[in-house]
């Protein structure tokens, strides 16, 4: 038997090694879960979306890397290159409300107004698009495909992410959705024929998730999910990776667990990081949607919650300021180089107050800044970057 001393001594050695943090080396599984979705993004980076993916394609490519939390500055590019075209793309202003949800998901994921993303208040487009208008013979259908749970639970995860209510009329088309016997969400096709869907299951588990107040639906639709499951680990579709990734993200979301498929979902991935839309057969080739989709099971996160996180700068220079410090002389500012390049607010600033109106990169004295000293503040920020405040070194006090 140890000792007190003894045992006290080796007490008092754990909590040295926890005061300097010793970070234990990661496991073998964590480093391969890591390798392969450095894979899964490089491939969607070397891959972009085509003309004939459209918007939609490039919407669900670019948060595949906000998920993946890889190529930052592929990503800030492609995102910056979404508000651009916001108020002109057609799949988006023609009444496309399952891609201006999609998209209100990556906004927010990335900390930006939905309300105000490239001039356009995307929330409202969806909404237009959600047959609420008075009289109307579908109300809350989302779209113009009857009986599709898929698009009113995407609605409904895109309303809540935007801290939006939720008309009650989307919320029950998406309940009339599920099947009262098996549980499991779906569509209609044709009209009059309900298909389960493990994808549509998978986004209502995750809205329903996010209301709140329906734990009776969800625990219908996890045991369905359970069941309609195959032994390997899938769950069977047009697009088995697209579904599984989705299931499975949904089914942890609620603390259920979806057996084989990550390992299942492992094998699929192919020599050059993507996955196909199909099972994988010697002849697969890499489908953008699958794997955009297969990034969620990978990294463990789910559309209804994940949440980019904001990079920093490798150089934040001070600004300086140049020129005489006299009434009616003009001072420049000199912002340096910033890395990552960011978008910079420009404020001057006298004796420590904001001047009105003085935002642009030189200012002339005038005088009210007489006997004053003057410095000049930049606010950093942009796509994917923190928001970081510099202040320059003030002038000598203004002279006549």
């Amino acid at each position: 038997m140890l000792s007190k001393s003894t045992r006290l001594l080796a007490v008092g050695t754990a909590a040295a090694i926890a005061l300097v943090s010793f970070a234990p080396a990661p496991t073998a599984e964590a480093s391969a879960r890591s390798h392969a979705v450095t894979k899964a993004a490089t491939w969607l980076v070397k891959n972009p979306a085509t003309v004939d993916d459209g918007i939609s394609g490039e919407i669900a490519a670019a948060t595949a890397l906000a998920v993946a939390d890889r190529n930052a500055a592929t990503l800030r590019s492609r995102v910056g290159a979404l508000e651009k075209k916001a108020s002109t793309a057609t799949d988006l202003t023609t009444k496309k409300p399952g891609n201006a949800a999609n998209l209100i998901i990556l906004v927010r994921a990335m900390h930006l107004n939905p309300k105000s993303f490239g001039g356009v208040d995307l929330v409202q487009m969806l909404l237009d698009g959600s047959h609420l208008g008075v009289g109307d013979p579908t109300p809350g259908m989302v779209g113009d495909t009857a009986g599709s749970a898929y698009g009113q639970a995407l609605a409904i995860i895109a309303l809540k992410r935007s801290h939006q209510p939720v008309p009650t009329a989307i919320v029950a088309r998406l309940l009339e959705s599920q099947n009262a016997t098996s549980g499991a969400f779906g569509y209609e096709y044709p009209v009059g024929t309900f298909n389960e869907d493990p994808d549509s299951t998978a986004l209502a588990v995750q809205a329903l998730h996010l209301l709140g107040g329906y734990s009776a639906e969800i625990k219908k639709a996890a045991a369905w999910a359970k069941k309609a499951q195959t032994k390997q680990g899938y769950w069977g579709t047009w697009s088995p990776v697209d579904s599984t990734s989705l299931m499975a993200s949904a089914l942890k979301l609620v603390h259920r667990s979806s057996g084989k498929a990550y390992s299942w979902l492992r094998t699929q991935q192919l020599k050059d990081g993507g996955f196909p839309a199909e099972l994988r057969k010697t002849t697969s080739t890499s489908n953008l949607l699958a794997t955009a989709d297969a990034t969620y099971l990978l990294t463990g996160k789910s559309m209804a919650t994940f949440s980019y996180k904001l990079k920093g700068y490798y150089w934040s220079p001070r600004p300086k300021v140049s020129g005489t410090a006299k009434v009616g002389s003009t001072l420049t500012a000199k912002f340096g180089t910033w890395s990552p390049k960011p978008t910079l607010s420009i404020q001057w600033l006298r004796s420590g107050k904001a001047i009105v109106g003085a935002t642009s990169a030189t200012y002339t004295l005038t005088a009210a800044d007489l006997g004053k000293r003057i410095r000049v503040e930049v606010v950093a920020g942009g796509i994917g970057l923190k928001k970081v405040t510099r202040v320059s070194s003030p002038t000598k006090h203004v002279r006549q």
